[in-house]
């Protein structure tokens, strides 16, 4: 049996691989897509303020609901991120 490092990522002697939600999903990555996700939602949110500059509060309102979606997803895989790390096979 061989010692594997702390910070490895693949264990040499039997190839299974860390990661928090599955193989290879690392807490970078997922906090990456979190990100992207999040930035998705920020579209509809700055069409509404746009909508709301021109004096039409329903339609921020529409928009502003249509982008807590995304922002929820976000905040979810965030949260994930902040996992334990496993080994998968």
């Amino acid at each position: 049996m061989t010692e594997i490092h702390e910070e490895a990522r693949v264990c040499p002697s039997c190839g299974a691989k860390k990661g928090v939600l599955g193989a290879g999903f690392t807490g970078r990555d997922l906090k990456a897509r979190a990100g992207i996700v999040a930035a998705i939602g920020l579209l509809p949110l700055l069409v509404g303020l746009g909508f709301l500059v021109t004096g039409d509060v329903v339609g921020f309102m529409l928009l502003a609901g249509l982008a807590a979606i995304p922002f929820a997803i976000a905040a979810g895989i965030f949260v994930a991120s902040e996992g334990r790390e496993k080994w998968y096979r």
